[in-house]
């Protein structure tokens, strides 16, 4: 159900913009205290969606967010030419009390007000909405694609000094960055790939990570058909190494749909 007031939510927010963390209210609450995981999702700008990408995006978000529990943390970020040009969209608690102090007397007391983590996680739907929208609704093309550089920024320094348990990212993986172009990137063999990760410190800090990939597997060419079946095995090769050199296993998928 949250599922669905989330899409609604996000097609309501229209390309209405917003700062990016959760309420100064939800954050007072101190809701991170009763976490117990921490998530990413990584949002990439630099192709542009269409109908389909949209509605995937939506439906994996929102999977996400079902996942979490009281206090569980949830950062998204977008992808963009240069890992300098990442903007945090989300950086927050998930609102709600942990089993056990619920009630109102707990509240009294100093626990969690169940009235009131209910009011905040309502807040935290509606900013994560008005947050996401303009990059659910769309992208813009770009000149690179600065991916392998943003996920290791993002994971070698995670907010809160909390390592990721669940990293989910929605791209193309297609690499075109300064570091490592697309011209060549196409036809690197894995090794190669991941000789030029570790001379430039892109590998991701991963360890026991859950990484699951939505997107891969259309080329850059018009009208994104798939990629080549040779070209598509060679990069899905490269990633999974990738990751499984810093430390985590990795699904490709076409939603977040559990």
């Amino acid at each position: 159900m949250k599922r669905i007031l989330l899409a609604v939510a996000l097609v309501l927010a229209g390309c209405s913009g917003s700062s990016g963390d959760a309420p100064s209210g939800t954050q007072a609450a101190g809701y991170c205290a009763f976490g117990q995981t921490s998530s990413l999702f990584l949002i990439d700008q630099t192709t542009p969606y269409d109908d389909t990408d949209r509605a995937v995006i939506t439906e994996s978000i929102g999977t996400v967010v079902d996942q979490l529990g009281p206090g569980d943390r949830i950062v998204l970020a977008t992808i963009g030419e240069h890992y300098t040009q990442s903007s945090r969209l989300i950086n927050a608690c998930k609102p709600g009390c942990p089993e056990g102090q619920q009630g109102a007397l707990d509240s009294m007391m100093g626990g969690c007000s169940s009235m009131k983590a209910l009011a905040d996680e309502r807040q935290f739907m509606g900013q994560l909405a008005q947050t996401l929208a303009p990059a659910v609704q769309g992208s813009a093309s770009a000149d690179h694609s600065a991916i392998m550089s943003t996920i290791a920024q993002w994971t070698q320094a995670p907010p809160g000094d909390q390592p990721f348990d669940h990293v989910y990212i929605f791209s193309d993986m297609l690499e075109n960055s300064q570091a490592v172009p697309w011209s060549e990137f196409r036809s690197m063999e894995p090794d190669a790939a991941m000789v030029a990760a570790e001379r430039f410190r892109y590998l991701p800090a991963v360890q026991g990570a859950d990484v699951r990939i939505v997107g891969f597997g259309r080329s850059h060419n018009p009208g994104r058909p798939p990629l080549d079946p040779e070209l598509d095995a060679r990069l899905r090769g490269f990633w999974t190494d990738y990751f499984r050199a810093g430390g985590a296993s990795v699904t490709f998928e076409g939603a977040i749909r559990n």
